[in-house]
C-alpha cells in the first residue's frame, strides 16, 4: 500500500498538482488494476486455494506445477493457456484432473465460453450445471480475492511467482536474502505468524513485476460475460436530516431578523443598509429555503450553501474596505445591475430569443435595471467585482479555510464536476461480477449528508461579522451568546 502523499509533495505545473508519482514517471507509467487487469487471469488458482484449503491447495498447486513444467507448460496465467495448442491445452487440463481439481475448474465453464476458449469450454462444461450457483459461486470466490492485499491474493500470487521460478523465466539475485526467504519460506507459514508480515509484501511486489497485459483480451471478455448474467446489486447512502429541537440554531436566526427589522428603522435609506440588509436577508433566505423544503440532503441543498458561503464573503469583502472605498456600497450595486443590463440587452437586441415561459423575464430586468437610474448612465463589468478574484477575497477577510473546505468542496456540486456527480448521483454496484462499477441512481434514491450543520455555522460567522466588523449593525443578547465562534478576527 502506498503512503498518501502530502500536498508540498505536489508539483505544481500550470494549473495542475500532479503526484509525486505521476511527477517523475510521467507517460512512462502504465497501470493496472489487480481485480479489472489480472484476477480473471489466476482465478482458477483462487478456486483450488479456496476449495481444498490453503495448506493442501498450495501442496496440489505445487505438484501440478511440477508436471506442467516437465511438459514446458508451467504457466499460471489462462491466456498463455488458450494460447497454447489444443493438444497442449488438453495436456494441461488433464494433469489438473489428475489431481483431482475439475471440480474447482468447472465453474468457470459459465463465463469462459467458447468463443472464449472452445477446448476449454468443451473440457469443462456440463449440461446440468446449475448456472446460477455457478454464478454465485464466482461471485463470492471474487469477492474473497478482489482486493490485492488479502491474504488468498497473495497465496495466488505465491503460485505464479513458483511458476515463474521452476520453469526458469524469474531469476533473483542471491544478494536479495529477504525475497529468497519469502519465496522458500512462505508456503511453510500460516498467515497468522509474524514473519508473513514480510514475506507477504515481497511476494505480492515479486508478482507485480510479472504482470503483463493480455493482448488476447481475456480478463476484459471475462468481466463482460460475467457481468451479462448477473444483476447489479445497488447500494447506496442515505444520510438522515439533522433532528430539529428547541436548541435549533435556526430559531435564534429568526428571532434576530425579526429583531434587525424592528430596531434599524431610522437606516432605511441609507445604501449601505440597503446592501448590508439586503445581503444578509439573501443568506437567510436560502438558509430558510434548505430548512423549509427539506433540501440539506440534496444536491440543491449543497449548491446554495456554497451560494450562502459566496453572498457572505461579498459582504464581509465589502465591510472590510468601506474605510479605504467609503463609495464601495454604491459601486458594489452598479456593478450587480450591471450584470443584469448585459443579458436583458442581449434579448432586447434579438441576439438570442428566449421562452416567454422562460424564468429569465426581460421586463422584470428591465425594471430592476432601471430602478435607480435611467440604464444609459449603467455601465457593464465582464470581470470580478472590485477586480479582485474570489479566491484573493475570501483570504482578504480571513476566511481562508471557507474557501479552501466548503466553498471548493460544494463548488463541484455548482459546476457539476464528476466528484460531486459520483457521490450524489451514482450508486455503487455491489455485484463483484461487475468489477463494482457505478450505476445511475435513476430513482433518486441517494442521500447526501445534511449542510444544515455547516448553514448553522456560515449563520453565525454571518451574525458574527455583523457585530464585530461593523457596529453599524446592532445585534440583541440573545443572539451574541449563540455566536461565540473560531474566526479569524479581521482589523
Amino acid at each position: 500500500m502506498i503512503d498518501n502523499s502530502k500536498l508540498k509533495d505536489h508539483t505544481k505545473k500550470g494549473d495542475t498538482l500532479y503526484t509525486p508519482l505521476n511527477a517523475a514517471l510521467g507517460d512512462t507509467m502504465q497501470l493496472s488494476s489487480w481485480g479489472r487487469d489480472h484476477l480473471p487471469e489466476y482465478i482458477w488458482i483462487a478456486s483450488i486455494i479456496d476449495g481444498l484449503g490453503r495448506d493442501e491447495g498450495l501442496k496440489r498447486l505445487y505438484q501440478v506445477l511440477r508436471i506442467l513444467n516437465a511438459g514446458n507448460m508451467a504457466v499460471a496465467d489462462l491466456s498463455s493457456v488458450f494460447q497454447m495448442s489444443e493438444f497442449q491445452q488438453e495436456n494441461f487440463y488433464s494433469v489438473l484432473d489428475h489431481f483431482g481439481l475439475k471440480e474447482f475448474i468447472k465453474p468457470f465453464s459459465v463465463v469462459i465460453t467458447s468463443d472464449i476458449s472452445s477446448v476449454f469450454f468443451n473440457h469443462y462444461a456440463d449440461i446440468g450445471m446449475n448456472v446460477d450457483k455457478e454464478v454465485d459461486y464466482i461471485m463470492e470466490l471474487i469477492r474473497k480475492c478482489y482486493s490485492f492485499h488479502d491474504e488468498l491474493t497473495t497465496d495466488v500470487c505465491f503460485i505464479v511467482v513458483w511458476s515463474m521460478a521452476i520453469s526458469g523465466h524469474l531469476h533473483i539475485s542471491a544478494n536479495l536474502q529477504g525475497t529468497t526467504d519469502a519465496l522458500t519460506g512462505y508456503w511453510k507459514h500460516p498467515h497468522s505468524d509474524e514473519i508473513m508480515r514480510a514475506y507477504r509484501p515481497s511476494i505480492r511486489a515479486l508478482c507485480q513485476s510479472a504482470w503483463t497485459f493480455s493482448r488476447s483480451g481475456f480478463p476484459q471478455k471475462f468481466w463482460k460475460q460475467l457481468g451479462e448474467i448477473s444483476p447489479c446489486r445497488e447500494i447506496y447512502l442515505r444520510w438522515e436530516p439533522v433532528v430539529e429541537n428547541s436548541d435549533s440554531f435556526n430559531k435564534i436566526a429568526d428571532r434576530t431578523m425579526e429583531y434587525l427589522e424592528a430596531s434599524n428603522e431610522d437606516k432605511k435609506l441609507d445604501v449601505k443598509y440597503s446592501v448590508i440588509m439586503g445581503l444578509t436577508c439573501y443568506i437567510y433566505k436560502l438558509y430558510r429555503e434548505i430548512i423549509d423544503n427539506n433540501l440539506e440532503n440534496d444536491i440543491s441543498g449543497h449548491i446554495s450553501f456554497r451560494t450562502m458561503i459566496e453572498t457572505y464573503i461579498n459582504l464581509k469583502y465589502l465591510m472590510v474596505n468601506e474605510r479605504q472605498k467609503p463609495d464601495i456600497y454604491k459601486m458594489y450595486k452598479a456593478y450587480g445591475i450591471g450584470k443584469y443590463k448585459l443579458p436583458m440587452a442581449k434579448i432586447r437586441e434579438g441576439k438570442f430569443s428566449v421562452s416567454s415561459e422562460s424564468h429569465v423575464d426581460e421586463k422584470m430586468m428591465e425594471l430592476l435595471v432601471n430602478e435607480d437610474m435611467d440604464e444609459s448612465f449603467i455601465d457593464m463589468s465582464l470581470g470580478f467585482f472590485d477586480k479582485e478574484k474570489i479566491r484573493k477575497k475570501f483570504s482578504i477577510c480571513g476566511e481562508d479555510d471557507l474557501y479552501e473546505i466548503y466553498y471548493e468542496y460544494d463548488t463541484n456540486f455548482a459546476h457539476g464536476f464528476w466528484g460531486a456527480v459520483r457521490e450524489s448521483s451514482m450508486l455503487a454496484c455491489d455485484n463483484p461480477a461487475h468489477a463494482f462499477h457505478q450505476v445511475p441512481d435513476y430513482h433518486a434514491l441517494q442521500k447526501l449528508k445534511s449542510v444544515r450543520p455547516d448553514c448553522d455555522m456560515l449563520m453565525k460567522r454571518l451574525f458574527n461579522a455583523l457585530s464585530t466588523q461593523n457596529p453599524y449593525i446592532i445585534l440583541p443578547d440573545f443572539c451574541l451568546e449563540q455566536i461565540t465562534i473560531n474566526v479569524q478576527k479581521q482589523i
